[in-house]
C-alpha cells in the first residue's frame, strides 16, 4: 500500500443514500464472511451517523472527545490509580487470614462513612469580594452634611459627644460604561469688534489637550492583545454605543507608541538575559506577508515558517516574559538574549524540548546549561498506542513521583530544593534509567516503544540537570502557559498582515503579560505622558 505524505489529506468520497443501499446489497451478495460483512456495515453506518451529526450541528467538541474517549489526564486521577494499585498489591500479598478483612463494595451500594476518617471543615465566608480587592476603584470620602466630631449626639435623651471612628463605612458601586467615553467641550469664543481678535476659553483644569488619552490607548492594547478582542469587533461595539471608533484609528493610535514600546521591550530583553535561566518554546503564527513571499519563492530553502517564541526568564524576585513573533524558530529567536547577558554572571540554564530548532543557534554550548523538558519525554510514553500499557504506566508512575517531590519544594530556596531532589528523586531517576535500559532490549529500535525509550536515554543528562544544579525547572510548563495568551489571540484574529505588525504585537504582549504576572497595573505606564528613556522603561520591568 502506498504511503501517503504526512501533510496530505485523504480523498473524501461522498455517496448518496441510494448509492449506499446499492453498495450494501452488493456486499450482502458477495461471498464475504458474515462477521466481516457485519463489521463493514457497522463502519458504514457509523460513518454516515457521524457525518450527519456533524452537518446538523448535533455534536459539540466535548461530545466528540467523549465519543472517541479522549480524556484529559489529571494528577489526582493518576495518584488515585497508583494508590488503588498499591492497595490491591498489599491485599494480594497479605496472608490468607488477612484477606478476609479486605472490603469490596459494589459501585451501586452506598458507602458508609468512616468514623475514624477526619471530616473536612467547611470553608467559612460568604463568597463576596472584600472592598480592598477593588484596587482600581475611585475613592470618594463622604462626610456628614450636618454633623462633625465633637457635636452632641442627635439621639433623643442622649447628651453624649460624637467622635470619628478609624474604620469608615464602605459601599462599592460598579457602573457600566463603553470602552471609549467621549466628552464634548463647547469652548466659549469671544471676538473683539474692533481688532477682531478671537479669544477661546481654556479647558477645565485637569483636562488633557488631546483627543485620545494615554489611558484610552492602553485599554485598546489590553482589549486587542490581552483579551483578544479584534479591532473590528471593538469598532462595531463602539458604533452601537454611540462613540465611533474605526479600526484604522485604533491601529494608528497603538502604532504611535511603537518607539516607547520598543524601548520598553529592550529593557525586558536585557532583564531577561540576566536571569538565572530561560525556558523557551514556540507555537505557529500566521503572517500574510511571509505567506505571500513563500508562494513567490522558487526554492524551498527561501521559504520560511512563522512562529511566536515564548521566553520566560526567572529571577529571585520577579519573572520576565518575552514574546517574539517573526519568521524564525525558537532557537534563532532566543540566541540574541544570551548575547546580551552580563559575562560576569554564572552560566544560565536553557530549558526547552529536544527539537533541534528550539536549541539556541550560533552560541557556544559552554556559555549555558542545556536542559530538556521532562514533560515532553513523558509524553512519548503517554501517547503510546494500546499494547504498551505496562511500559507506559511504569514510566508515567515513576515520573509522577518526581513531580510529587517537586510539589513539596514550592517554598524552598534553590539549594534546599536541589538537596531535597538529590535525597528523594535521585533514586527514582536511577530506577527509571535502569528500567528503560532493560526494556530497550525488548523492543525494536525503530518501533514506537523503542523510539520513546531512545528519546529519554539519549538525552538523560539534559533531563536530569535538576539533580545537579539549583533552580533548574523540570519542564517548560511556565512557557507553555504564557503562550496561551498568543494562542488565544491567534484563534480570535487568525493572522497578522505584516512582519511589522507582528513585531508590534510582540512588544505589547510582552509588556502586558509581564505586568499581569508581576501584579502590576498596566494602565499606570500609559495613563501619564509616554516614557521617553530606557531607564524609565526598565522601572516597569521590576
Amino acid at each position: 500500500m502506498k504511503k501517503l505524505p504526512r501533510d496530505k489529506k485523504p480523498r473524501i468520497i461522498k455517496i448518496s443514500p441510494e448509492e449506499q443501499a446499492k453498495l450494501t446489497a452488493a456486499i450482502k451478495a458477495s461471498n464475504l464472511d458474515p462477521t466481516i460483512t457485519d463489521f463493514i456495515f457497522d463502519l458504514m453506518q457509523g460513518n454516515r451517523w457521524l457525518v450527519d451529526a456533524l452537518e446538523k450541528g448535533r455534536l459539540s467538541i466535548a461530545k466528540l472527545r467523549k465519543l472517541f474517549n479522549i480524556t484529559t489526564e489529571k494528577a489526582n486521577a493518576r495518584k488515585n490509580k497508583a494508590n488503588n494499585q498499591a492497595h490491591v498489591r498489599v491485599a494480594d500479598n497479605s496472608p490468607s487470614g488477612d484477606k478476609a478483612n479486605v472490603t469490596h463494595t459494589h459501585p451501586d451500594v452506598p458507602k458508609t462513612e468512616d468514623v475514624n476518617q477526619p471530616t473536612k471543615s467547611k470553608i467559612k465566608g460568604h463568597g463576596r469580594l472584600h472592598a480592598d480587592a477593588y484596587q482600581g476603584a475611585v475613592v470618594v470620602d463622604v462626610e456628614f452634611p450636618d454633623l462633625k466630631p465633637g457635636d452632641t449626639c442627635p439621639a433623643a435623651y442622649c447628651e453624649g459627644r460624637l467622635y470619628e471612628m478609624s474604620d469608615p463605612g464602605v459601599m462599592i458601586q460598579i457602573t457600566g460604561s463603553p470602552l471609549a467615553q467621549a466628552t464634548r467641550y463647547n469652548l466659549q469664543k469671544l471676538r473683539c469688534n474692533v481688532c477682531e481678535v478671537v479669544y477661546t476659553a481654556p479647558l477645565p483644569e485637569g483636562v488633557e489637550d488631546q483627543k485620545y488619552t494615554g489611558s484610552f490607548i492602553a485599554m485598546l492594547m489590553i482589549n486587542k492583545y490581552f483579551m483578544s478582542v479584534p479591532l473590528y469587533r471593538q469598532e462595531r461595539l463602539q458604533a452601537y454605543l454611540g462613540i465611533p471608533l474605526p479600526s484604522s484609528t485604533q491601529w494608528e493610535l497603538m502604532s504611535g507608541f511603537e518607539a516607547v514600546l520598543g524601548k520598553l521591550y529592550s529593557a525586558f530583553e536585557q532583564d531577561a538575559a540576566n536571569g538565572k535561566g530561560i525556558a523557551i518554546d514556540d507555537t505557529k503564527a500566521r503572517i500574510l506577508e511571509q505567506m505571500a513571499a513563500n508562494k513567490r519563492a522558487d526554492k524551498k530553502s527561501d521559504k520560511k515558517s512563522c512562529y511566536t517564541t515564548g521566553i520566560v526568564s526567572v529571577h529571585d524576585d520577579h519573572m520576565a516574559y518575552i514574546f517574539v513573533t517573526d519568521n524564525q524558530t525558537a532557537g534563532k529567536s532566543a540566541a540574541p538574549f544570551l548575547r546580551l547577558r552580563d559575562p560576569t554572571l554564572p552560566a544560565p540554564y536553557v530549558m526547552c524540548d529536544a527539537l533541534t530548532a528550539n536549541i539556541p543557534e550560533d552560541i557556544s554550548r559552554d556559555v549555558y546549561i542545556l536542559c530538556h523538558c521532562l514533560v515532553h519525554a513523558r509524553r512519548q510514553f503517554y501517547e503510546l498506542p494500546d499494547g504498551y500499557d505496562d511500559l507506559s504506566e511504569q514510566v508515567i508512575a515513576l515520573i509522577g513521583k518526581i513531580y510529587d517531590n517537586e510539589q513539596q519544594t514550592k517554598m524552598m530556596t534553590g539549594p534546599e530544593r536541589l538537596l531535597f531532589h538529590q535525597r528523594h528523586s535521585q533514586a527514582i531517576m536511577d530506577e527509571l534509567q535502569a528500567y528503560l535500559t532493560q526494556q530497550q532490549q525488548e523492543f525494536e529500535p525503530n518501533s514506537v516503544a523503542g523510539l520513546a525509550i531512545e528519546y529519554m536515554l539519549k538525552r538523560w543528562t539534559e533531563l536530569t540537570h535538576f539533580l545537579r544544579y539549583p533552580d533548574i525547572p523540570l519542564d517548560t510548563n511556565m512557557t507553555e502557559r504564557a503562550l496561551k495568551l498568543v494562542i488565544q489571540a491567534r484563534k480570535s484574529a487568525l493572522f497578522y498582515k505584516t512582519l511589522h505588525s507582528a513585531k508590534l504585537s510582540s512588544y505589547i504582549q510582552t509588556a502586558l503579560y509581564s505586568a499581569a504576572q508581576n501584579n502590576i497595573n498596566p494602565l499606570i505606564g500609559w495613563s501619564h505622558p509616554p516614557l521617553s528613556t530606557a531607564s524609565q522603561c526598565a522601572k516597569m520591568v521590576r
